[in-house]
This record gives C-alpha cells, structure tokens and sequence, in this order.
C-alpha cells in the first residue's frame, strides 16, 4: 500500500468499477461488494497494486507536490482523482470478461485522461510540481576557484 496520505483506497477505486466487486465466492451471486476482496477480480491485493503504481506514474509525471502548500486541499483532491480514474481504466483493461469490457475501459480512460488535465492545470495555477512556471533550484555551494571568471585575477582552469 502505497504511502501518500492522498491516495485513494480500494473502495474510492471500486466506485469507478462497481462491476468489478461482484462476490465471486459465492456461485450465481450477483452482490457487488463495492471495494475489493480476496473474493472479487481483481482480488483486493491485485487493485492495490495496481492503485500503488498508477501513484507512482502519476507523481512521476506531475512531480511531488509540497505538502504545506496553501493550496494542498485542492491539490489532494485533484491527485486522489487522478489515480482513481486511472487505476479504475487500467483494471477494466486489465479483467475483461466480454468486448463490452473494452469500451468501458475507453471510457474510463478518457475520464482519467480528463483527471489528469485537471490535476496539471490545479499544479500550474499553484505554481507547484513540474508544471511550476518558476521551479527552484537549490545546488551545493560551488568551490572557490569555481565562481571566479576570467580577469578577476584568477583563471578558469582548462584541462
């Protein structure tokens, strides 16, 4: 499980793809369990990995938020449905039982798409993450003869 305290768990993912909690243990069953179990496909464990990963792409792609920045609520939220709508698409993709499936998983993908848009242009406006208008840099103190320039009275070293 992942560690981010904004991550989403296996019911905010399930609500995504409520067809996928349906109980599997028990035979003719039409009950959806609505979050993953050892008894649904994916099995608990199987989503979790799958919702582990998809924080991992989506922070990989958008950065590491800072989080004691004013906007952190709103921020939370945007990245929280981001991996939702991802890990709902990727598990659709990823169990299909018919063609349907499929298109569903289309759909799915579109909304994450969509999600993910949102959760760029929220980073933009606070001015955080890659998408940040201003990064900064931060680097180790240069040594002393590396901050001096021709004609200061000494010369750059060339090798």
């Amino acid at each position: 499980m992942t560690g981010e305290p904004w991550a989403p768990g296996l019911p905010d993912v399930a609500r995504h793809v409520p067809t996928r909690t349906r109980d599997r243990k028990t035979p003719g069953s039409d009950t959806l369990l609505n979050t993953f179990t050892a008894g649904t496909a994916p099995t608990d464990a199987q989503a979790q990995a799958i919702i582990d990963d998809t924080v991992g792409v989506i922070l990989a792609d958008v950065g590491d938020p800072p989080v004691t920045h004013p906007r952190w609520d709103e921020i939370q939220v945007a990245l929280r449905s981001a991996v939702e709508w991802q890990a709902a698409a990727d598990i659709e993709i990823a169990y299909p039982n018919r063609d349907a499936d499929v298109r569903v998983a289309d759909q799915l993908q579109r909304r994450a798409d969509a999600a993910l848009v949102t959760l760029k242009q929220v980073l933009i406006e606070s001015d955080v993450g890659v998408a940040a208008s201003d990064p900064w840099w931060a680097f180790p103190d240069p040594p002393a003869w590396g901050d001096k320039s021709p004609g200061s009275g000494t010369e750059a070293i060339h090798g």
